[in-house]
């Protein structure tokens, strides 16, 4: 086991061979999935490379075994960049909300064509609404499988206060309100989110009240 650790530590070090040495020898399965999700970038190369050298150093019984050779980077790699598991668990949760959304999207077209006028409008602010939360968890996971690292989630926009908006601006925001009351009926009738029915419940009053404030500011 050591020599062909040893061996792999003084080559070029090959992220494949690495990784099957670690799986073989370390076995501690929540960092092998981190460093296949992260792929070969450089953090994911010096923790692979790190922890190969501790098993080597914790197996050496000899001071005539080249053992203690450690990468020349070793001492450079701070313990906060390693990823942690929780890391794994928060991405394959944005990959599943990636799943679901794909659905939605294939469905909104699908039924897009058949729909009045009226309602093909707002199947239409739907899929663009869809869309645009697909797009931003693409975005964090594509930037988790280049650097090993999830973005924070962006935070929601602020608003005008109904009370501060021009017809136009009610007329758009009730637009984009009804698409949100749709997206979160949804989303609370959806039977595979029961763990998150509660916030989206609560999100679903929040925009019904948003919208009967504009309705009642377009009546006036």
């Amino acid at each position: 086991m050591e020599h062909e650790i040893i061996v792999w530590l003084n080559s070029d070090q090959d992220y494949s061979t690495g990784l099957l040495l670690h799986d073989r020898y370390y076995k501690n399965p929540n960092l092998g999935r981190i460093l296949r999700v992260g792929g070969a970038n450089t953090n994911n190369r010096r923790t692979l490379a790190y922890e190969l050298g501790k098993i080597v150093k914790h197996l050496a019984v000899s001071i005539n075994t080249p053992a203690l050779m450690k990468p020349p980077f070793e001492q450079e790699i701070p313990k906060a960049e390693k990823p942690q598991p929780s890391e794994v668990i928060n991405i394959e949760k944005l990959r599943a909300d990636q799943k679901m959304i794909y659905k939605m999207l294939d469905n909104l077209h699908a039924v897009l064509p058949f729909r009045e006028i009226k309602e093909r409008k707002e199947i239409a602010f739907q899929i663009l609404d869809l869309d645009d939360r697909l797009k931003e968890i693409t975005q964090r996971i594509m930037h988790f499988e280049k650097h090993g690292v999830i973005l924070p989630e962006p935070s929601i926009g602020q608003f005008k206060n109904v009370s501060d908006m021009d017809t136009a601006e009610l007329f758009k925001r009730q637009n984009n309100v009804r698409t949100k009351i749709s997206q979160y009926k949804r989303l609370v009738a959806d039977l595979q989110a029961l763990k998150k029915r509660c916030r989206n419940q609560e999100l679903l009053d929040k925009y019904k009240l948003e919208l009967d404030d504009i309705n009642k500011r377009l009546a006036q």
